[in-house]
């Protein structure tokens, strides 16, 4: 199915995509702090990951660098303009030279903030211990035996709990988690966009939907009904 990335992008259909959220939707475009704010509707990169996924595209990202490096070399060849996107997430699209999205429409969104649990690893600092919920039993008796904080009799003292952890850092878990305050979005309707599209790619994603229309959008949490109309 890749091949399809050598083949030069012909954008000679027009769609209309039907994106129904089954849940609320997160899609977070740019880098954030300590808050994911979630753009209004998806983003042409986030469009590009809903094909993906729906093609079964799970590419890891050291692949996804190489297949990029071979398809600036033939976007070049064939003189198109390829689409950098170094804008968001480090998910390296493949198909964003392959659609257009020419006019969307989507009903009134409710936003909501609710929190989301990032993994994090930090195999060097205290904090890591301080944010696994869970630890390998055997060291369940020894950490209770580690020296008392001064000031907080009922914790472990900050300098001994690293100690331990850089010791036994093999047995704790790989991440822990740290709650993160996200704004979602919820719609009682779908997403309307009218695309122009490469013929090819039209009919794998066609073929797909007929027998799996579910796929995710903005995260892992954010399922989708899609539909694809010929116009």
């Amino acid at each position: 199915m890749l091949e399809i990335l050598e083949k030069t992008p012909d954008l000679n259909r027009e769609i209309i995509l039907e994106i129904e959220p089954l849940a609320p939707l997160s899609m977070v475009s740019d880098l954030p702090g300590s808050y994911y704010k979630t753009l209004k509707s998806p983003s042409k990169k986030m469009l590009c990951g809903l094909f993906e996924n729906i093609l079964e595209w799970h590419i890891d990202a050291a692949d996804r660098k190489e297949i990029v490096k071979e398809i600036k070399k033939i976007r070049k060849k064939q003189k198109v303009e390829f689409h950098e996107e170094g804008v968001g997430s480090n998910f390296l699209p493949l198909l964003m030279e392959y659609f257009e999205v020419k006019l969307e429409m989507f009903p009134k969104p409710i936003h909501f903030d609710d929190y989301w649990s990032k993994a994090y690893r930090r195999a060097d600092a205290i904090v890591h211990p301080k944010g696994t919920f869970n630890i390998s039993y055997e060291l369940i008796p020894q950490k209770r035996d580690l020296p008392r904080n001064d000031k907080k009799p009922t914790q472990v003292d900050d300098k001994a709990l690293e100690r331990f952890f850089l010791i036994n850092k093999e047995v704790y878990p790989l991440y822990y988690s740290s709650p993160t305050g996200r704004e979602y979005i919820f719609l009682n309707g779908k997403y309307k966009l009218k695309i122009e599209i490469d013929m090819l790619l039209f009919q794998m994603l066609k073929e797909k939907l007929e027998s799996v229309n579910i796929a995710y959008l903005g995260n892992s949490e954010g399922w989708v009904d899609v539909k694809m109309l010929e116009l």
